[in-house]
């Protein structure tokens, strides 16, 4: 009987073994699927996803713990659901790892980047709320602090070295524009040229498309300043 006791005590743990090994691989599953519907540009089934492994992990490793914030940060970003990604952000800086409050920051400059877009939004749109700009131009410092100090835990960050940089144009147009909602005007202001009034007179077939080629080549323009313009947002790991 002895025997038959071991044998049963042995039959339990390789059971025990094989159930730990299946939900060790679980996170990763569902980090998989994350990543997969990351890549796919379904930000919000990559959170879900993300989401479901960081319930799964149960007593993961710091590093993959702080690897799978981030990726969750990222994708709410994406997904411009702001507060989980600001949550996902302080809790990957609860490590107190240099990497992980560096990333924190990273992704803290992110965040103030959307928000000043945002106010952005808000202060072209029809009936603009009161000092939507200068909450534009608040948020866009504030990407630029975060940038900063991203860089002082982590010198050698060329994401962050080029977001800085971009958040620095960003700020030099959203306070031209601040000085022109307050009436005044600084030297270098840039005034654009105003559109053809298209509501006199026909235009001939001959202007009409040069006028069209000239509309395309400016939105070509537009689209491709707005793309370089957009800070980086990192990547994703397992």
């Amino acid at each position: 009987m002895k025997t038959l006791h071991w044998k049963w005590v042995l039959l339990a743990s390789c059971a025990l073994s094989i159930a730990g090994w299946k939900l060790s691989q679980q996170p990763r599953v569902s980090v998989t699927a994350g990543v997969i519907a990351f890549e796919s540009n379904d930000f919000e089934s990559a959170l879900h996803h993300f989401e479901q492994a960081l319930v799964e992990q149960g007593m993961a490793s710091a590093a993959s713990a702080a690897t799978l914030q981030r990726n969750l940060a990222l994708a709410a970003l994406r997904a411009d659901n702001l507060d989980r990604a600001a949550a996902a952000a302080d809790a990957l800086a609860s490590s107190g790892r240099v990497q992980d409050l560096a990333w924190r920051d990273f992704l803290a400059g992110n965040l103030a980047w959307r928000r000043s877009e945002k106010a952005e939004i808000e202060a072209h749109g029809p009936v603009p709320p009161a000092g939507a700009i200068e909450r534009a131009v608040a948020h866009a410092e504030a990407a630029k602090r975060a940038w900063q100090f991203a860089l002082e835990a982590q010198a050698d960050w060329p994401a962050a070295q080029r977001n800085l940089a971009r958040v620095e144009e960003r700020l030099a147009v959203l306070r031209e524009e601040q000085l022109a909602s307050s009436g005044a005007e600084g030297p270098d202001v840039e005034k654009m040229a105003p559109p053809p009034d298209m509501t006199s007179t026909p235009l001939d077939p001959a202007d009409q498309e040069r006028l069209m080629q000239q509309l395309e080549r400016l939105d070509l323009q537009s689209a491709k300043r707005k793309a370089e313009e957009q800070p980086e947002q990192g990547g994703y790991e397992w």
